[in-house]
């Protein structure tokens, strides 16, 4: 798993204008979903929230985040996706949301609302994060839907839907971070990506734009032989494994042949009088412009840190 960072303010204007056209519809589209669910809440119901979302306006954009900050993988494994469709995964479940117990089950998620409507309900989804491009990354059938996450998403904290908040604290939020006005009720509101995180503390890595703390890096790292661990017992890293099933045998191979080749690339460049072209390939591999970078340059960290062992024992 590479970090990406994206910011479509940086978009060149021909780009722009296409992302501040899909921008409206996915505004238009996100208001919608959450006046039926505000409407839905208004009624004291004990059942599921249902909504038929509009799949059109994430699946324009999929194919374009897939292509142009994953170099066509999955974001998550990092698999070349070729011929399987990609999934517009969401990171945050939209429908329906899951999390796993003490004792392995999978269990729908209940959230207890006091204000602006008491009452209790299944996990309505992030019904208003279905259409936030932050929500939305490429996925491989395997990680979205196969063995995969699908609704599951475990957080540490409580899971939050709408929250009240004073001027001060709105003001508090920097402005690509600013919580969503509820339609119906003054005062409440839903929270961006970046404020849910900081609530919620969810234990599944996302690795478009996260903060420093969350930087995949430092909760999984890879070993020789294409093997994936938690760093220092990362409980986010450990249940990013398990959640993805991320240490899958096939997966494994498939890294390790990756590591193999990177290794190989990189000692072909060292041999040359002329390095320059070695830190332009390292640099693609930070970029993740290559299926399982992230494995891969761990283990040239492994592989240089040997050879740095043996070279000091020589010297000895």
């Amino acid at each position: 798993m590479i970090k990406v960072v994206f910011d479509p303010l940086s978009l060149d204007a021909q780009s722009k204008q296409w992302w501040e056209d899909w921008h409206k519809r996915a505004e238009a589209a996100t208001d919608e979903a959450i006046y039926a669910f505000e409407s839905w809440l208004e009624q004291r119901p004990t059942g599921a929230f249902k909504f038929t979302f509009d799949d059109a306006i994430w699946k324009a954009l999929k194919d374009w985040i897939r292509d142009k900050l994953f170099f066509g993988k999955c974001a998550y494994c990092e698999s070349q996706i070729i011929r399987n469709p990609t999934h517009a995964e969401h990171y945050r479940p939209k429908g329906a949301v899951k999390r796993k117990t003490a004792s392995g089950v999978l269990k729908t998620a209940v959230c207890e609302m006091m204000d602006p409507v008491a009452v209790t309900i299944p996990h309505p989804g992030y019904f208003w994060l279905a259409y936030d491009w932050r929500n939305l990354v490429p996925s491989c059938y395997d990680c979205n839907t196969g063995m995969g996450k699908k609704e599951r998403f475990d957080i540490k904290s409580e899971y939050k839907i709408l929250i009240g908040l004073g001027p001060a604290e709105i003001d508090a939020f920097p402005d690509y971070a600013k919580p969503r006005q509820s339609k119906k009720w003054p005062g409440y509101y839903y929270l961006s990506p970046v404020g849910l995180d900081q609530l919620e503390q969810p234990f599944l890595l996302n690795p478009l734009n996260p903060t420093e703390e969350r930087y995949p890096q430092k909760h999984i790292r890879f070993g020789v032989g294409g093997l994936i661990m938690a760093v220092d017992n990362s409980e986010i890293g450990s249940m990013t494994i398990d959640t993805l099933k991320l240490n899958d045998e096939n997966l494994r191979i498939a890294r390790q042949a990756a590591q193999e080749t990177c290794a190989d690339k990189y000692y072909d460049r060292m041999r040359n009088v002329d390095r320059s072209d070695v830190k332009a390939l390292l640099n693609e591999y930070r970029q993740g412009r290559y299926p399982y970078s992230a494995a891969a340059l761990d283990y040239l960290k492994i592989r240089r840190r040997e050879e740095n062992s043996i070279f000091s024992l020589d010297g000895e």
